[in-house]
C-alpha cells in the first residue's frame, strides 16, 4: 500500500538498516579512534546515508498525507539535500550542527568536507532497503521500536562535539571566558563569576580574537606598553616602544617551550634567549592563545592569556604574573545533587520496570509450556530486554549528551509494553501472584532510589549508580522469574463435579458400568 506508515517503521527495522546502525555507532565510538584517517570517515558517512533516510521518513509520517512511499521518498531527498548542504561549505555545516543538534538534543558538530560527498550514491541502496520492506513483518516492527532511538543515538554521536576548550574574549571591556559555562570576571581576571547570559555569546570571534593575540594589544593608560601571546609554547612578549621590538615576558612553569626556543624564566621581566638551535630548528606552528585587557577597580588594565590546557595567567597591575585556575566545570557525571534526584526517579522506575516485565515473561511461558508460537517468543524477549537496553546506555548518555526527551519519553513507554500480547490462553494465575511480582518491582525501585541518593551524597560518578540500578534490577528479575514461572492454579468457586447418585443411595448404572 501507499500510504502504509507501517513499512516505514519496518524500513527502520530491516536487517541493512540494522547493520548500518551498528557500524555507525562502532566505528564512532572504536574505528575513529583506533584508526583515524579519511577510510573510516568514509565509512561512517557510506552508514550515515542507510540510517537517516528511514528516521526523517518517520519524521515526515507524522503529517497523515506523507505517509508510505511519499514519507520514503522525502527522506531520501532531505537527506541527499542536508548533507550536500553541510559538505559543501563551512556555513552549511555550521547550519547542519545547529539543526541536527536541536532535532537530537545531542550536541553535535559537522565538518565541510566535498570529498565525503562521494557518499551520495549510497541512497540507492537505502532506497533498495525501502523496497525491500513491501511485506509486512511484525518482528521488524517490533525491532524498529528499538532501532530508532539507537539511530537517533548513533547519528548524533559520529558528530559529537568533543568538550571544547576555553575560550576568551573581551566583551564590552570585560574578559569573558566560556568554560562549558559563560563567566565574566570584575578585577581584571583574578576572580571569576557565573555570568547567566541568555542569548549571548559562548565563543569569541575565533579569527578576529586569534590575530588580536598574536598582534598585541597595548594598554590605554601607556600606549607605548604593549602585550602579546605568539602561541603555545612561546613566552608572552612584552613591547615597551609601541610595538617597534619585542622581548619576552613570561612563560608558565608547566608549560614546556617549543623544541628550539630555550627555556625562559617564569618571572616578571625574566631574562630569555634563544638556544643555539634556534636559528636552524623549524618548529611546528605553535597553538594559538588567547589575551585580553581587563580593567581593574581604581584605574589601570590586567593582562590576561590562556594558554591552552593550562588555564589562564594574569598579570597585576604591578607587573607580576600569577596563575589562575578555570572555572569549575559542570560534572558530567551527575555530581550535581538537584540533578542527581530528579535523574534518580526514572533511573529506579524503569529498574523496577525490568523487574516486573521479566517476571510477566516467565509467567507467560511457564503457563504456556512448550506450546508457545517461536513469534510469541521473540517478543516476550523484546519486551524483556528493553529495560534492560536502557540502563545500559544510560551511563554514557548522561548530562550535555543526553537527549532529555527521548530518555523520559522512552522510560515512561515502557511499562506500556506490558499490555501487550498479554490476553493469555490459560486460565489467570491469580491477584495473589500479579501483587507479588508488582510488590518485587517496586523494591528494586525503592532500594536503587536511595543508593542513587546515596551516591550522589557520596560524589560516585554517575556510572557507578547506573550500573548498581543494572545489576538490581537484574537481581530483582531472579526473583520475579521463580515467582512468575510457579503461578499455582486458580481456585474455582463450585464444587467438583459428583456423578448422579440412585435413589436410595445407590450408584447409577451409568456411574458404575
Amino acid at each position: 500500500m501507499r500510504n502504509d506508515g507501517g513499512r516505514v517503521l519496518r524500513w527502520a527495522g530491516h536487517p541493512g538498516t540494522l547493520l548500518a546502525i551498528a557500524v555507525l555507532a562502532f566505528n564512532d565510538r572504536v574505528g575513529k579512534r583506533a584508526w583515524p584517517g579519511a577510510v573510516t570517515g568514509k565509512v561512517s558517512d557510506a552508514a550515515w546515508m542507510l540510517v537517516v533516510p528511514p528516521l526523517l521518513a518517520l519524521l515526515v509520517s507524522a503529517v497523515p498525507r506523507l505517509r508510505g512511499e511519499r514519507a520514503a521518498r522525502l527522506g531520501v531527498a532531505l537527506t541527499a539535500l542536508t548533507f550536500g548542504c553541510a559538505k559543501s561549505s563551512a556555513a552549511g555545516a555550521e547550519l547542519a550542527s545547529h539543526g541536527w543538534s536541536l532535532l537530537t538534543g545531542v550536541p553535535s558538530r559537522t565538518v565541510a568536507d566535498r570529498t565525503d560527498l562521494l557518499a551520495l550514491p549510497v541512497l540507492a541502496v537505502a532506497w533498495w532497503l525501502w523496497r525491500r520492506s513491501a511485506r509486512p513483518r511484525p518482528l521488524r516492527r517490533a525491532l524498529a521500536l528499538v532501532a530508532v532511538p539507537l539511530a537517533v543515538l548513533a547519528t548524533a554521536a559520529t558528530s559529537a562535539a568533543t568538550v571544547p576548550e576555553a575560550a576568551l574574549w573581551s566583551e564590552d571591556g570585560r574578559p569573558v571566558l566560556y568554560e562549558a559555562r559563560r563567566w565574566t570576571s570584575e578585577d581584571g581576571g583574578l576572580t571569576w563569576r557565573l555570568d547567566p547570559g541568555s542569548g549571548k555569546a559562548t565563543a569569541p570571534p575565533a579569527a578576529a580574537e586569534a590575530a588580536t593575540a598574536a598582534d598585541g594589544l597595548c594598554l590605554p593608560e601607556d600606549p607605548h606598553l604593549c602585550f602579546r601571546a605568539p602561541g603555545y609554547g612561546l613566552p608572552v612578549e612584552v613591547s615597551r616602544d609601541g610595538r617597534a621590538s619585542w622581548q619576552a615576558e613570561y612563560l608558565p612553569p608547566e608549560v614546556a617551550p617549543l623544541e628550539g626556543t630555550g627555556t625562559p624564566v617564569p618571572s616578571a621581566g625574566a631574562a630569555w634567549s634563544p638556544a643555539p638551535s634556534a636559528a636552524t630548528a623549524s618548529p611546528l606552528p605553535p597553538t594559538p592563545c588567547q589575551l585580553v585587557l581587563a580593567a581593574v577597580p581604581g584605574g589601570g588594565h590586567t593582562v590576561v592569556v590562556r594558554y591552552p590546557h593550562h588555564g589562564l595567567q594574569v598579570r597585576t597591575a604591578d607587573g607580576r604574573w600569577t596563575a589562575v585556575p578555570l572555572p569549575p566545570r559542570p560534572d558530567p557525571a551527575g555530581g550535581d545533587g538537584v540533578l542527581r534526584m530528579m535523574a534518580a526517579v526514572p533511573l529506579s522506575f524503569v529498574a523496577g520496570t525490568a523487574a516486573v516485565l521479566t517476571g510477566l515473561g516467565a509467567r507467560r511461558l511457564r503457563a504456556g509450556g512448550p506450546s508457545v508460537p517461536a513469534p510469541l517468543l521473540w517478543r516476550l524477549a523484546l519486551r524483556t530486554v528493553l529495560p534492560f537496553c536502557w540502563l545500559a546506555v544510560l551511563p554514557v548518555l548522561h548530562g550535555d549528551r543526553l537527549p532529555w526527551l527521548l530518555w523520559l519519553v522512552g522510560a515512561m513507554a515502557l511499562p506500556w509494553t506490558a499490555l501487550l500480547w498479554r490476553r493469555p490462553p490459560f486460565a489467570h494465575p491469580g491477584h495473589r501472584n500479579t501483587v507479588a511480582l508488582l510488590g518485587a518491582g517496586a523494591l528494586v525501585g525503592a532500594v536503587t532510589f536511595l543508593h542513587v541518593v546515596a551516591d550522589s551524597g557520596a560524589r560516585l560518578p554517575w556510572s557507578t549508580s547506573c550500573l548498581r540500578a543494572l545489576g538490581y534490577a537484574l537481581a530483582g528479575s531472579v526473583v520475579t522469574t521463580l515467582v512468575g514461572g510457579l503461578p499455582r492454579a486458580p481456585r474455582s468457586g463450585y464444587p467438583p463435579w459428583q456423578p448422579p447418585s440412585a435413589p436410595g443411595g445407590a450408584p447409577s448404572r451409568g456411574a458404575t458400568g
